[in-house]
């Protein structure tokens, strides 16, 4: 029997892997802490590494104030993905500390743990940070297809497979942050705003 083929058309913009966490310290409060980590493995400028992280998201400040921090291995790539990617999710750009942050470089990233267990982090090391990131009590795995309207951006359909974590921390030179996760909403499932999200690719959708 033949099989038909599917291939989706419109062009890919990145695809990697992109772990996170929005953490509050008062569930009705504001964000105490955001953090994204891009791990991307093809971009039209290249693989890389990136880290968002921002300790005080409402401060227009970095270091060595507090640990507003964006931080590359690949700088083209670093520009590429805040101009096409984060510029469209509000809660980051449109935070003090998105134009305040300091700009560093990314000399090693070390993965640990297992993402179908019970904890996974991730520690980069550079500009005398060392940043540990750490997922505790992992979901299920969740294959996702995202169409536009449901995604970030606005603007690309979205593949990934999603892997939640109830619990969490970020650890700056051994100085746990403050913050816990809280429950949202992803295309009507309940899930927390910590979560590992693999085999992410982001596609422009024909015109």
């Amino acid at each position: 029997m033949p099989i038909k083929p599917n291939v989706r058309t419109g062009g890919v913009d990145w695809t990697g892997e992109n772990p996170g966490m929005l953490l509050k310290t008062d569930p009705a409060g504001d964000w105490s802490v955001l953090m994204l980590f891009f791990r991307i493995f093809w971009s039209p400028v290249g693989p890389g590494n990136i880290l968002l992280l921002f300790e005080n998201p409402g401060k227009d400040a970095g270091l060595p104030e507090c640990c507003n921090v964006i931080m590359a291995d690949n700088e083209a790539l670093r520009d590429y993905i805040k101009k096409g990617f984060i510029e469209k999710l509000s809660t980051f750009c449109d935070a003090p500390a998105y134009a305040a942050a300091s700009q560093l470089t990314i000399d090693d990233v070390v993965s640990y743990g297992d993402p179908c267990g019970d904890s996974y982090s991730e520690t980069l090391t550079g500009g005398g940070l060392t940043i540990k990131l750490v997922w505790e009590e992992l979901g299920e795995p969740t294959a996702l297809e995202l169409p536009p309207e449901l995604t970030g951006t606005g603007e690309h359909i979205m593949y990934s497979l999603l892997v939640d974590s109830k619990s969490c921390h970020i650890e700056v030179n051994g100085r746990r942050l403050e913050g816990h996760p809280v429950p949202r909403e992803q295309a009507g499932l309940k899930l927390s705003t910590a979560f590992l999200y693999y085999s992410e690719t982001w596609v422009f959708p024909d015109k």
